[in-house]
């Protein structure tokens, strides 16, 4: 009976990527629809370029890492991310230089809890490609004062 299921469903997943689904629009300044390649041109263009996310968005998180790939093709990057903390940036060199493996930087650094899925990809790139990586985000303890009002 399984096995007479099989069939079905591998039809069923050859027939999906026919249809033309995206995971995700992208829109210009002015909020008119634009593609991915115009989205790619005009990050070329650029110094400096800023991608703000929702951070347990895993779709987000895939556009970032491919846009920063296809960025990396064409020119040279430098890498800063908000969700490592400017204290744990020893560990995170260690980690890109191959000094400590990947165990070893989630117990002595302070890594979000969907580090693995949504923002190691971006890190491991950047080790394998040698890209410099900045950890641009306030340590936790002057977050914490400034949040309670302590400063």
């Amino acid at each position: 009976m399984k096995l007479r299921l099989l069939p079905f469903v591998f039809l069923f997943t050859l027939v999906l990527p026919a249809q033309d689904k995206k995971a995700y629009q992208l829109f210009d300044k002015n909020g008119k629809k634009t593609s991915y390649e115009k989205l790619l041109k005009s990050a070329l263009k650029t110094e400096v370029v800023l991608f703000g996310e929702y951070h347990d968005n895993a779709i987000s998180h895939w556009l970032q890492l491919e846009l920063t790939k296809d960025i990396a093709e064409k020119s040279n990057v430098v890498l800063g991310a908000e969700m490592i903390e400017a204290d744990n940036q020893i560990q995170l060199n260690q980690y890109l230089n191959g000094e400590i493996n990947q165990k070893k930087l989630d117990s002595t650094a302070r890594l979000w809890p969907n580090h693995k899925t949504d923002y190691k990809p971006l890190v491991d790139f950047a080790k394998a490609k040698n890209v410099p990586f900045i950890a641009t985000n306030i340590p936790r303890r002057y977050a914490s004062m400034v949040s309670k009002k302590r400063i």
